[in-house]
């Protein structure tokens, strides 16, 4: 810069010193607007690293505008939930019976200088607010609080929603130079970063309160240990089990709380989970120290694991199976129902149908029996894996007994393979509409695990008397007829008859 001034100098050195002098002041005096800036920024930054409330937070940006430009009043209006109207979220230095005016009012065209901004996402000024048609519902508000202009710019959201708008006044009317327009845009700018954490602490505390809701109020036993078995957290039905607070829980291991058998074999649990990084299920027999009681309580526990695969922690979660009409429930349970799909087995199917057929032949009464397969199902366990495969299984379950009534019953038994018992038909054409709801409910894309899966069935129907009066016969009458919709191009619905029988005899 020196050597500019001594070569300027070689034709004009008044001027340019002049010249220079001044360029140098307003350098000077920009650099100044600029650390002032720079320190507004960074208080407020550190507000919200602080976890200052918001209300304080929108008050500092507004009074930083306020003391670098002390000619202006800065207001924040902030949108509701549902972005249809605007509420004061911070002006300190502006009346409150203008801020009660303003409180309220719609986003939307038209609507004063703020309304309009958050309506159509542009910055809006108004120089007069005597004179602007946008102003009528607010004139009178406005003249009272001693506010003669205004401009508004949009305070936006990542996702380019808009979150409110900074709505800036001057008592005299007035259209803002460049100068004060960059002032507010990096007001707008901070107001952004402030409430995008504000939303985003919000959601965080909201997603953090409605898990520990449902912890605190599902009626299963609930807890988290780390590695050595101490207690990390326990939910309020445990609290009350072990009669104890929280922090007489938290730190302390089950050998506070059972007998030293009963600890010693929860804790081997504990150490093959942790070991084998796998969910264990067991049946606990358990003495309360505290209560002196006996229960029994079927208990999973699961790894916690990290992001890089380490295992740093376990979930318990026991549940009461103490009464005998409990255990005895999930044992036939267990005995009588597909696992996956929960629907009947073939064991308990095979009891049902022979107890149908017993009434049907009492009553003179028609039944049906469809045996059903699933058509393109190998092709989702090659391409996606048998826990989806699993998930289409659960699907297609629930689809079934959404076409049945509640005296049908749907089971599985087979891989892929499933039987539907209608106990109560009047014709065979009943049957045939009962197996045209199911194939068009099968034939509905899944939506499994992000994929879309299209798959179809191949439904054989068999009806007693007709195609068989004793169930052995009728189970094969309904196989045949199943095995000749799937060689009839599948996905489709074959009703047995006899010409069929002899078309399986030869190919045979």
């Amino acid at each position: 810069m020196v050597s500019l001034i001594l070569a300027a100098a070689l034709t004009a050195a008044i001027f340019y010193i002049v010249r220079m002098r001044g360029m140098l002041a307003q350098d000077t005096a920009e650099r100044a607007r600029s650390a002032q800036r720079e320190d507004i920024r960074n208080h407020v930054l550190e507000l919200l690293a602080q976890g200052a409330p918001r209300k304080r937070v929108l008050n500092a940006i507004v009074g930083k505008v306020e003391q670098e430009r002390p000619d202006l009043l800065c207001s924040i209006l902030l949108a509701d939930g549902e972005g249809k109207y605007l509420y004061t979220g911070a002006a300190p230095s502006l009346p409150d019976s203008y801020n009660e005016a303003v409180t309220g009012s719609e986003i939307a065209m038209g609507v004063a200088a703020f309304g309009t901004a958050a309506f159509t996402g542009q910055r809006e000024i108004t120089g007069d607010i005597s004179s602007h048609p946008y102003w009528a519902d607010y004139r009178e508000a406005a003249a009272a609080a001693g506010l003669a202009s205004c401009w508004a710019d949009v305070i936006r959201f990542a996702d380019g929603k808009a979150l409110g708008v900074i709505a800036v006044y001057h008592r005299e009317p007035h259209l803002p130079d460049a100068a004060e327009i960059r002032i507010v845009e990096q007001a707008a700018n901070l107001t952004e970063i402030a409430l995008g954490r504000s939303h985003a602490d919000q959601a965080l505390r909201e997603h953090e309160q409605m898990l520990f809701d449902i912890l605190e109020n599902v009626s299963a036993h609930i807890y988290m240990k780390d590695r050595e078995g101490r207690y990390l957290f326990a939910n309020r039905p445990l609290r009350e089990r072990l009669a104890a607070p929280m922090e007489e829980i938290v730190g302390y291991d089950d050998s506070k709380f059972f007998t030293a058998d009963d600890a010693a074999a929860m804790r081997e649990c504990e150490m093959r989970v942790l070991r084998e990084g796998e969910p264990q299920e067991v049946d606990e027999e358990l003495v309360n120290l505290f209560s002196g009681t006996t229960q029994v309580f079927f208990t999973v526990r699961i790894p916690l694991v990290r992001e890089d695969s380490s295992i740093y922690a376990l979930c318990g979660i026991s549940t009461d199976i103490s009464k005998r009409k409990d255990v005895e429930e999930h044992m036939q349970h267990m005995a009588q129902y597909d696992n996956l799909t929960h629907l009947p087995n073939r064991a308990l199917f095979e009891d049902r149908l022979r107890l149908a057929l017993a009434t049907a032949q009492r009553n003179s009464a028609r039944l049906a029996l469809m045996f059903i397969d699933l058509d393109r199902f190998k092709p989702v366990n090659d391409n996606y894996g048998h826990a989806v495969g699993d998930l289409l299984l659960k699907e297609v379950a629930q689809r079934l007994q959404d076409c049945l009534r509640e005296s049908d019953t749907a089971a599985r038994v087979g891989g892929d393979e499933f039987v539907v018992l209608l106990p109560l038909v009047e014709t065979e054409a009943d049957a045939e509409l009962v197996a045209g709801k199911i194939l068009a409910a099968l034939n509905r894309p899944f939506r499994i695990a992000g994929h879309r899966l299209d798959i179809g069935g191949s439904i054989g129907v068999a009806v007693f008397p007709d195609h068989g009066e004793e169930e052995h016969v009728l189970v094969k009458s309904a196989d045949i007829a199943m095995y000749h919709a799937k060689k009839s191009g599948r996905n489709n619905i074959k009703l047995y008859h006899v010409g069929l029988q002899e078309q399986a005899k030869q190919a045979g």
